[in-house]
């Protein structure tokens, strides 16, 4: 995924992660189980938050509900509507114009009329088989192939129904192709985001019978005699929207700090929407649904992050960008803990991954590098302009230098993430790891000869860190979207201990933990298309159960 917006403020971000960390309390409070089996654990056959449910203020009903107005429900909503069902969408937010769906750069896609015209040649069978070894098959195939399938399509109804433009991005990881990915463009070099891109969709489904109802989040899910009949939500009132179908797609758990904590043991900086808090996640397990066995993020392809900073990361600044160049990252011992280079050339895909295992961790660069940048040498040409190595760089990198090189570094020592010191020695002791000299003079060495020794990264990144002053920057993980969420079958229906489908209950996006593999996969924009054509499926698929 791709956003070119600096990201929220600190102020920005506080105040939302507030509201949604409010919002998270309230939802987790709903979603506690009322009734259980004798070991504790809730079935599928009992009413399992029962005990949480409020007396409603009013009652609505439908064919379909939604929770959750991003792109995987937008699109669910769209295909139940064509469909000739009732739909009303229940959204925490105020508009169609928050969710990550709204805002990425663009999605995967195959044989859209855009690659189609451009004589792109790109089959289902090439990508699906790339996506299930990538992920070494431990994702849903067949949810998968049927993604797939309708990738290209979804693109072409962006434009094609809903007047919203679209055209081709280039490939800048690798895959192979001209452009596996759309972006919202079209023939602007503006991107299309927000409300401006989903809200032709909000106006189908409106004018197709289907209702939206906004500041008002679900709560938790209303279970008889195992069938999933509705969901309680709470916004300016309780409403109990009762229905034959639900559709959970809350978006992942980006604004839970705990839930990031569980997970990868670490904080983690949110870049997309922190509305998301997981509460979707926690109302399916609390009906009975089984939580999938990959967790991971989708990390920040452009720098590196920090919550002390304002505005979390600024791709433009030598400070941030530093921690994706290929230079020598450490953990907060002092010691390296992974191939560099891979972060460098894959950072959307590994990136978020090996930030993870860093934890809180630090690029270490000498005077020469900093100065090397600063003298309008941009990063691929400074670190050997390798083209197979680095590809990323040079697609995105390649004759654009960075400015204001040491005014950045000077921000950042300001803001406290930063570290600067005439020795190695001293660097070590203000960062607080121990072992950072030892791994300066192994990693000299292994730059004199050319030659990475312990991690194997290509000698282009070797970059000797000897002439003082020093530096550290100290990045924290950052995310665009989780991974991770409700295990569900191949028709996106939340399924239980056993392994069978709970009657009426369907999870799409970041919610469902059966698309997405962690890592993340190596093509660009996955994740939405996993959200806008998951969506579609769980759509077409609780049109089908209701039909049946």
């Amino acid at each position: 995924m791709t956003k070119e917006n600096k990201g929220l403020s600190r102020r920005s971000f506080l105040a939302l992660g507030s509201v949604a960390a409010l919002a998270g309390t309230a939802a987790l409070a709903g979603c506690a189980p009322g009734a259980s089996s004798s070991d504790g654990k809730a079935t599928a056959d009992e009413p399992s938050d029962a005990a949480g449910l409020a007396t409603a203020d009013e009652t609505k009903e439908c064919d379909i509900a939604i929770v959750g107005a991003g792109g995987a429900g937008m699109w669910a909503a769209v295909e139940a509507v064509r469909a000739g069902k009732s739909v009303i969408v229940v959204e925490k937010g105020g508009n169609v114009g928050v969710a990550n769906g709204s805002l990425a750069g663009g999605p995967f896609m195959v044989g859209s009329k855009l690659q189609q015209e451009a004589g792109i040649e790109f089959t289902v069978e090439e990508a699906f088989n790339h996506i299930m070894e990538y992920g070494h098959w431990s994702t849903n195939a067949a949810a998968i192939k049927r993604a797939v399938e309708l990738s290209g399509e979804t693109v072409d109804q962006f434009t094609d129904d809903f007047g919203v433009p679209t055209g081709l991005r280039p490939d800048n990881y690798g895959a192979g192709h001209a452009s596996v990915r759309a972006n919202f463009q079209g023939d602007t070099e503006k991107q299309v985001r927000g409300e401006d891109r989903m809200k032709p969709l909000q106006e189908f489904i409106e004018g197709n019978g289907g209702e939206f109802i906004f500041n008002t989040a679900g709560k938790h899910l209303i279970v008889e005699n195992g069938i999933c009949t509705g969901v309680q939500c709470e916004g300016d009132s309780v409403i109990d929207v009762k229905a034959k179908a639900v559709i959970v797609a809350t978006g992942g758990f980006l604004g839970s700090t705990e839930k990031m904590l569980e997970h990868f043991g670490t904080f983690v900086n949110p870049l997309g929407n922190v509305l998301s808090v997981g509460e979707g996640i926690d109302m399916v397990q609390a009906a009975g649904g089984q939580l999938s066995t990959q967790w991971g993020i989708a990390g920040n392809e452009f720098t590196g992050s920090n919550q002390k900073a304002n505005g979390l990361y600024e791709r433009n600044n030598a400070a941030f960008t530093i921690g994706i160049y290929g230079t020598m990252l450490v953990n907060n011992q002092g010691r390296r803990f992974s191939n560099e280079g891979k972060f460098a050339n894959l950072p959307l895909a590994l990136g978020g991954a090996i930030s993870l295992v860093g934890g809180k961790y630090y690029a270490v660069v000498d005077q020469a590098y900093i100065d090397g940048l600063a003298s309008g040498t941009d990063a691929w040409t400074l670190c050997g302009s390798d083209e197979i190595n680095w590809r990323t760089g040079m697609m995105t990198l390649k004759d654009k230098p960075l400015e204001k090189v040491e005014e950045g570094i000077e921000a950042g020592m300001g803001e406290g993430w930063v570290f600067k010191a005439d020795t190695i020695e001293a660097l070590a002791e203000a960062i607080g790891a121990p072992d950072l000299a030892q791994t300066v003079e192994t990693y000299n060495g292994y730059c004199e000869n050319g030659v990475d020794e312990q991690f194997y990264k290509p000698a282009c990144f070797l970059q000797p860190i000897a002439t003082g002053p020093f530096y550290a920057m100290q990045y924290e993980p950052s995310a665009w979207v989780t991974i991770g969420g409700i295990r569900t079958n191949d028709r996106l229906q939340a399924i239980d201990s056993e392994g069978l489908p709970i009657a009426g209950l369907y999870v799409a996006g970041a919610d469902n933990g059966t698309l997405m593999s962690a890592p993340y996969c190596d093509y660009e924009g996955y994740s939405l298309m996993c959200a806008y054509c998951g969506g579609r499926m769980a759509g077409m698929y609780a049109v089908e159960e209701i039909e049946a």
